[in-house]
């Protein structure tokens, strides 16, 4: 393998990540974390499997009508195959699981869509997601904070953090329903452009365009963002029922507002730069247990069940994407250096 500062950093976290899972399963004992799953049901566990299905499916109807918007009709099937494959790239790659985004808009090429044009309707998909799950996030950490006693230094990350996450969706925004960028001057700003390096204007470019869809989309076409806004709360209705299951696996007997809190901490392990968020997760989740007042290796088993169900799917993901049997770089060179689309 070629030698990469980013290759060295992905290793680098990686090892910080199993030192604290060992960290953390030595503290708690393997025997406690692995005494939780005693309790697992047969039923239970299909029912699981069936709602990670269901949110699948939600999630994939939000994208659908994003693409509609933009007059692409596809097979809901496929769709949902493609998001699959999105999901099982994701989970192997560090960061706000953004590696699969590419290879669903390459997908797309499938059905005469544009690698630039599918790119967009997969970032607003994506925005849309990511900013709603912060705001619930926000929303949970107020309503524990008010029922739970939450450690003062907790409490200051959480509120800095809140109130940074609340500015940038708030400028975001503000920016696309005034017809104005926001990538692109965050791009300008660093004066990339100013090296004249081809690969990098190329990239300003392709940000461009692929902004000035996610403008039209917020901008002009307002009645089909706030139908993507609520199938969006209908899949966390959705994930709290799979995530009630999971509890309810383990032995856990969790409230509305612990529920809300867990959830949340698992999506934001996900933000950090640690492939499939090795030791980030089991940290996240013992921080959420012990603020709401449960055993820390109860957190420890349930962030591993997550785990295990992340990379069940993401293989099913890799799976499906050798099937299709097309090279996904390939397609996305060729894609990328397509004609522009005017939105």
């Amino acid at each position: 393998m070629k030698w990469s500062w980013r290759n060295f950093f992905v290793g680098f976290f990686l090892v910080l990540g199993l030192i604290a899972t060992y960290i953390i399963i030595k503290e708690y004992g393997i025997n406690n974390i692995i005494g939780f799953y005693s309790n697992f049901n047969g039923w239970l566990l299909v029912a699981y499997s069936f709602t990670i299905m269901i949110l699948f499916a939600v999630l994939t109807w939000r994208w659908d009508i994003i693409l509609r918007s933009r007059g692409h009709k596809i097979n809901f099937f496929r769709l949902y195959i493609y998001r699959i494959i999105g999901q099982g790239i994701n989970f192997f790659t560090p960061g706000p699981r953004v590696g699969g985004e590419p290879t669903q808009a390459a997908l797309l090429g499938k059905h005469n869509v544009e690698f630039t044009e599918g790119l967009s309707t997969v970032m607003i998909d994506k925005i849309i997601d990511t900013t709603t799950c912060g705001i619930l996030f926000i929303i949970g950490a107020l309503l524990v904070s008010v029922q739970y006693a939450v450690p003062q230094d907790a409490g200051i990350y959480m509120t800095m953090g809140g109130i940074i996450f609340l500015a940038i969706v708030i400028l975001f925004y503000y920016q696309m329903l005034n017809d104005k960028h926001f990538f692109l001057h965050i791009f300008r700003f660093f004066k990339l452009e100013n090296t004249k390096n081809k690969t990098i204007l190329n990239l300003e470019k392709k940000i461009e365009e692929i902004e000035l869809i996610m403008i039209q989309f917020y901008r002009h076409d307002k009645k089909t963002f706030l139908y993507t806004i609520l199938i969006t709360l209908l899949s966390w209705a959705v994930m709290f029922v799979e995530y009630k299951i999971a509890t309810t696996l383990l032995g856990l007997d969790m409230g509305f507002i612990q529920l809300f809190f867990v959830i949340t901490f698992i999506g934001l392990a996900i933000l950090f730069p640690v492939p499939m968020a090795v030791g980030v997760l089991e940290a996240g989740q013992v921080s959420a247990f012990r603020i709401i007042g449960l055993a820390g290796s109860a957190g420890v088993a349930l962030a591993f069940l997550v785990r295990m169900k992340d990379f069940l799917w993401a293989l099913v993901g890799l799976l499906l994407l050798a099937t299709f049997g097309f090279d996904v770089k390939t397609t996305i060179k060729r894609k990328y250096h397509s004609k522009k689309v005017a939105p």
